[in-house]
Order: structure tokens, then sequence, then C-alpha cells
């Protein structure tokens, strides 16, 4: 999943911050993001009519064009950019949702400006999802599409993988899981064993010690010793 990723502030130093802060999350969860800055919001849209941003952050007290302005125009190109709205002033949240945004980012510590970005990209990731699909071969000789957010879990299975769905079905597929994993990480599956992959967003406790995850559908799967590590940084 490749995303072009727009900021926009007029504060050299809070700009400078968020573009280091987002080039070392984006990564965790879109496969290649490419960020530009700009502290005029009238040149990103020159550029954006040019070769369109998937997700726009915007600093909503600018001049001579603020936020909400810019907004607007998005709108009225015509463009499905996510929207990312950042400022101090919180009393705005409620005036911001008027223009859809994916989240209303609070300038401050780095530690809560990350942590904010961070359920914005998962947000739009799981937005994302959605829109795409496996196809599989059903058991009556149909091809089946199943989008990414369905699939709960996959299994490795010999020369197979299994994938679970959260309506109970499950679907075969001739690969490896290490293929599977590579291509999948960016969409928010996480190996948590030599056999599994689960999709992120279906875990909904972690068992203590992390031996073990509990899936929306109540499965109880092991979390690998080899694969604990990775499990801390993804999930807690």
């Amino acid at each position: 999943m490749e995303m072009r990723i727009a900021i926009c502030d007029d504060e050299e130093m809070i700009l400078r911050q968020t573009r280091e802060l987002l080039f070392r999350i984006a990564g965790e969860y879109f496969e290649n993001a490419e960020i530009d800055c700009y502290s005029d919001n009238r040149m990103m849209l020159g550029e954006h009519e040019k070769d369109a941003y998937d997700i726009v952050v915007l600093d909503i007290q600018m001049e001579p064009m603020d936020g909400f302005q810019t907004a607007e125009r998005l709108a009225e190109m015509g463009h499905t950019c996510k929207l990312i709205f950042l400022s101090s002033k919180e009393e705005l949240v409620f005036q911001s949702f008027s223009y859809e945004p994916v989240y209303f980012v609070r300038k401050g510590t780095i530690e809560r400006m990350e942590e904010e970005f961070r359920r914005s990209f998962k947000r739009i990731r799981e937005k994302t999802n959605r829109e795409i699909y496996l196809s599989f071969l059903n058991q009556d000789d149909m091809i089946e599409k199943v989008a990414l957010t369905e699939i709960e879990s996959i299994q490795s299975s010999r020369n197979y993988l299994l994938y679970y769905t959260v309506d109970g079905k499950v679907f075969r597929q001739r690969k490896t899981m290490e293929e599977e994993e590579k291509a999948l990480k960016s969409y928010g599956f996480i190996r948590i064993h030599r056999a599994f992959l689960v999709n992120e967003s279906h875990v909904m406790q972690i068992k203590k010690g992390l031996r073990g995850v509990r899936l929306r559908s109540g499965t109880l799967l092991e979390i690998g010793r080899n694969y604990r590590d990775q499990v801390q940084n993804k999930l807690l």
C-alpha cells in the first residue's frame, strides 16, 4: 500500500517535527510513504491538482488560506484524499467535523502527537482494507472475493494456507506463510506464531505473559516464543 502524504503548517519547527514523526511511523502502516511539506496551502493545492495526495495533514490556522478553506477547495477539486487536521486549538474540533476528517491531531508533545497520528493511520489503513479483496475458489468452484477486513487469521497447513473469516468460512490457497506475511505486513497482519498470521483489528485480548491472543470470534491462539517481541511492539 503506497501513500502520498502532504503536511501543511506555517510553523517551521512543527512542520519539521511532524515530517520526522511521520517518516518514522508511516512505514508501520503503509508499504511506502512519500511525504511532502508546505508552508503555504496554495502550493500544496497546485501539486495536488497535478498528482493527487492520498493523505493531507492541515494546520487549521494558516495564512493566507487556512485549513478549513483548503479543505473546501480540496472537496471542490473532487479528489478523495483523507484529511487530518492539526491544531493547538482544541475548541475547533467540532467545527472541523463538517469537513469529515479522519482525525483531529492536537499539537503538543511528540508523544501525544505520535499516539494520535498512529490512530489516524490505523483508521486510514482499515478504511483502505475494506476496498481490497482476495479471491478464492470456493466449494462450488466459484471465485469468491473476500475483503481483507473480513479475514481474521491465516494458518499454515503443509503446502497450503487456510484463511479464516469473521463469519466462520475457511478458504484454502497454495502459498507459503513467508510470502503472505510479506504481502500483508502493511495491511495490519502480524505473525504471532510459526503457523499463524492474525489481523490486528480482530485481536481483542492478549494473554498475560504474551502467551496468546483472543480474536473477535473467541478463538484463542498461542503466541510463539520467537514472536513475542514483535507482538509486544505491534499490539502493545
